[in-house]
């Protein structure tokens, strides 16, 4: 008799076999005792089963697995893919703002036309916000620059970079 492998786990060998006959259609689940026992189905064998619930079951399992092997793209802190992220419209945690970077950003831009914050700010922090915000808006023109080979240009740049950071950096000491 040919040694079948657990459908939950894949590597201990089934030791529990559950076949159901269902429209013509025959229906088994083969599971070892350790996996029967933390879904429940070791039960089953004392009482009466919807085979259907079983076969969902597996199938969810099975459904998760497949869709975490092809969509790796799952928050290493909680868990939570960006399947789920676009099905419910929440986050997981705080980590997935930064894991789903590349994903929000058109999205957030698609919604607020922007993905930064653009309105009114306190008096006390007004310049050093607009100087980041200035920062911001030279990275922006220096990534173009450099793309389009404008090298001058990205030098100029750059170097007003610079110096609005190193001014920033003394006011802070001060």
């Amino acid at each position: 008799m040919v040694k079948l492998l657990c459908q939950i786990c894949k590597k201990r060998e089934a030791t529990i076999h559950f076949t159901n006959v269902e429209n013509n259609k025959v229906y088994e689940i083969h599971l070892c005792a350790q996996c029967a026992k933390e879904k429940g189905f070791e039960k089953l064998k004392k009482s009466n089963f919807a085979m259907s619930d079983i076969i969902a079951e597996l199938l969810n399992s099975t459904a998760r697995r497949v869709d975490e092997k092809l969509n790796p793209n799952t928050c290493p802190n909680c868990g939570t893919t960006f399947l789920q992220f676009k099905k419910s419209g929440r986050l997981g945690c705080s980590e997935c703002y930064s894991f789903f970077n590349r994903q929000l950003i058109p999205l957030l831009r698609g919604i607020h036309g922007n993905t930064r914050h653009v309105g009114k700010v306190p008096k006390k922090y007004k310049t050093k916000v607009n100087k980041q915000r200035r920062v911001l808006e030279l990275e922006e023109e220096l990534a173009r620059a450099i793309e389009l080979e404008e090298y001058e240009r990205a030098a100029q740049i750059r170097d007003e970079i610079r110096s609005l950071k190193e001014a920033e950096t003394r006011s802070e000491n001060n």
